[in-house]
C-alpha cells in the first residue's frame, strides 16, 4: 500500500495567514481607518451627541468592509472567498441575515434581563419619534462595522486556514483572535475577555452549521445594536451618547453578572449563552451527521486545487 503526502503552497500555512491577517487588518486597514476616519470626525462638530457618537464610532467601519471587497477582487487567491459574502439569488442571504438578526437579540436581551433581574442596572424609557431616523441610520452603521469584523475573522482568518487545515484549527483560531481583538478596549477583565473568545467560538460554529457568513453578520449587528442603541449599555467599553433606553446614572454594579465598564460582555450569563450556543450547535451536527465535517479541509473536500510543489513525498508501507 502506498501513502502520498503532499506539501501545501506556503501561502495556505498558518503562520503565513496570521501575518497577511495582522498587516492587512491591523496595519494597513488601521492606517485607512484613522485616515479616512477624519472625514466623519469632521462632521461630529456640528452635530447632535447622538449623531457625533455614530459618526466618529461606527461610520468609518464602512471603509473596513469596501477595503475587504476590493482585496478579494484584486488577489486572486483570495477571490474564492467572495462567493462567501456575495448575497445568493435565491434570498437564503437574507433569510440567514434575519435569522442572525433575531438570534443576536434574543441572545443578548437575556443577558440584560440576567442583570435587570439581579438589580445591577435601572433602566428608564426616554425616547422620542424624531429620533427614529438616527436609530435607523445608527443600525446600517452598526451593521457596517459588526460586518467588518465577520469578514475578516469569519471570511478571511476561517476560509483561508481551511483551505489546507482542519475546520477546527480555522474555528479555534479565528475565535481566540476575534477575542484578542479586544484587549485594547475599556473595561476588558479576564472574564470579559474569555466570553469574547467563546463568543468567536460560537459565531464561527455558527457560520459552519448555517451555511451563511450573513447569520453571523446578523447576530453580530444585533447584539451591539441591542445593547448600545436600545438599552444604552456599554458595548465592549464603548457608551452609546443615544438610546431608546438609559442606565439610571446611580446604577450599574460590575459583578458577575455585569460589568459597569465593559457591559453585559464582561458577566457570566454571556459566557453562558454564548457556551449554549456552541453546545446546541454540536447536537444538532451530530444529529444531522455533520460533525465530520469539522475535521476536513476546503482541500480535501477537492474545493481547492492542491497548490503543492512539482516534488511528491511518497512513503511505502509494507503490506498488511
Amino acid at each position: 500500500m502506498k501513502e502520498i503526502f503532499t506539501k501545501t503552497h506556503f501561502t495556505n500555512r498558518i503562520i503565513w495567514i496570521l501575518l497577511i491577517w495582522f498587516v492587512l487588518y491591523e496595519v494597513v486597514d488601521g492606517i485607512l481607518l484613522v485616515t479616512i476616519g477624519m472625514l466623519p470626525r469632521a462632521l461630529v462638530r456640528n452635530q447632535s451627541a447622538g449623531l457625533a457618537f455614530v459618526l466618529e464610532y461606527y461610520t468609518p467601519l464602512i471603509e473596513s468592509c469596501l477595503f475587504f471587497v476590493l482585496l478579494c477582487l484584486i488577489v486572486k487567491k483570495n477571490r474564492f472567498m467572495i462567493k462567501t459574502f456575495m448575497p445568493s439569488r435565491e434570498g437564503k442571504s437574507m433569510k440567514m441575515l434575519g435569522a442572525g438578526l433575531l438570534l443576536g437579540f434574543l441572545t443578548n436581551f437575556f443577558c440584560i434581563l440576567c442583570a435587570l433581574i439581579h438589580g445591577d442596572i435601572k433602566l428608564y424609557l426616554d425616547f422620542s419619534v424624531s429620533q427614529i431616523p438616527l436609530m435607523i441610520f445608527a443600525l446600517v452603521c452598526v451593521f457596517f462595522q459588526s460586518t467588518s469584523e465577520e469578514l475578516w475573522c469569519r471570511c478571511f482568518l476561517y476560509d483561508r486556514i481551511n483551505v489546507h487545515y482542519p475546520l477546527w484549527v480555522a474555528i479555534v483560531i479565528n475565535g481566540v483572535l476575534f477575542g484578542l481583538l479586544h484587549l485594547s478596549n475599556d473595561g476588558i477583565s479576564a472574564l470579559a475577555l474569555a466570553d469574547l473568545i467563546i463568543c468567536g467560538l460560537s459565531y464561527s460554529m455558527l457560520r459552519w452549521y448555517s451555511g451563511s457568513i450573513w447569520t453571523c453578520f446578523g447576530i453580530h449587528t444585533m447584539w451591539n445594536f441591542t445593547q448600545n442603541f436600545l438599552f444604552g449599555l456599554p458595548n465592549s467599553g464603548l457608551v452609546s451618547e443615544a438610546s431608546v433606553f438609559h442606565l439610571d446614572a446611580a446604577t450599574g454594579i460590575s459583578n458577575w453578572i455585569y460589568s459597569y465598564e465593559f457591559g453585559v460582555e464582561g458577566g457570566v450569563p454571556a459566557v453562558f449563552i454564548d457556551l449554549l450556543l456552541i453546545v446546541v450547535i454540536l447536537v444538532l451536527a451530530r444529529r444531522d451527521g455533520r460533525l465530520g465535517e469539522l475535521l476536513e479541509s476546503r482541500e480535501s473536500r477537492g474545493e481547492m486545487p492542491l497548490m503543492a510543489p512539482k516534488e511528491t513525498a511518497v512513503v511505502e508501507f509494507p503490506e498488511q
